[in-house]
């Protein structure tokens, strides 16, 4: 075999193998994401989503949150502007999980059913303001802030 032979082979054989490298870290990404819906998209959606992970974000409805005495189990609705989605859980609850604040809840859905929450991360906004902070110190804050942007 000549050296023009041997430099084809090197360069198809490492193409082979670049293309299966690729195909497998693809494919294992597309097997670990988690995509987001909202209770209108699940509602919608809900028989494509069917046995599949998926995350619920929306807000906790006002009334809704039921703690079982005892135990670590609770029910509550996650709503969006126009559906809303019971939602039962039991565990261990982030600091900011609460009635009227945003949160995402992760699970496996199944059709007509209390989603069973396997997982609950809380939202929170993006804004921070210390609370001790006085609205001149807010003023100024936001002042330096735009100062920095120009």
């Amino acid at each position: 075999m000549n050296s023009q032979n041997r430099r084809w082979l090197l360069i198809g054989s490492l193409l082979v193998v670049g293309g299966a490298l690729l195909t497998l870290v693809f494919t294992s990404f597309t097997g670990a994401l988690v995509y987001f819906y909202t209770p209108s998209e699940i509602k919608a959606k809900g028989n494509e989503l069917q046995g599949r992970k998926v995350r619920i974000g929306g807000m906790v409805q006002e009334g809704s949150l039921l703690r079982e005495p005892g135990s670590q189990k609770m029910r509550f609705m996650v709503v969006d502007n126009s559906e809303r989605l019971p939602v039962q859980y039991e565990g261990m609850t982030p600091d900011l999980f609460r009635e009227g604040q945003g949160v995402i809840v992760e699970g496996v859905w199944r059709s007509g059913e209390t989603f069973q929450a396997a997982t609950i991360l809380a939202k929170h906004s993006e804004d921070y303001v210390p609370v001790k902070m006085s609205e001149e110190g807010i003023a100024k804050a936001r002042e330096s802030m735009l100062k920095s942007l120009r």
